[in-house]
């Protein structure tokens, strides 16, 4: 595994329940370079991704997330 781990945190409008997250963090999980997708309860609207950046970048992970029809922004950029 690379040592080269980033992880982003993306903000989520849509308000989606425990069950659409986790479908939506299962489908990412599934995608290059990500090491793991997660969200706390109380704030649901924040979704932290762990990647690998020699495979991936914070960009293609926030298209990932507007391709599965949701309107994110990376936060802290």
């Amino acid at each position: 595994m690379s040592s080269n781990l980033n992880e982003v945190v993306l903000h989520l409008k849509e308000a989606l329940d425990d069950d659409a997250l986790h479908q939506i963090e299962d489908g990412v999980r599934q995608d290059a370079g990500v090491v793991s997708v997660g969200h706390n309860p109380e704030n649901a609207h924040m979704i932290m991704v762990v990647y690998d950046s020699e495979t991936t970048r914070a960009v293609n992970l926030l298209h990932t997330f507007q391709e599965r029809g949701l309107h994110a922004q990376v936060v802290g950029l």
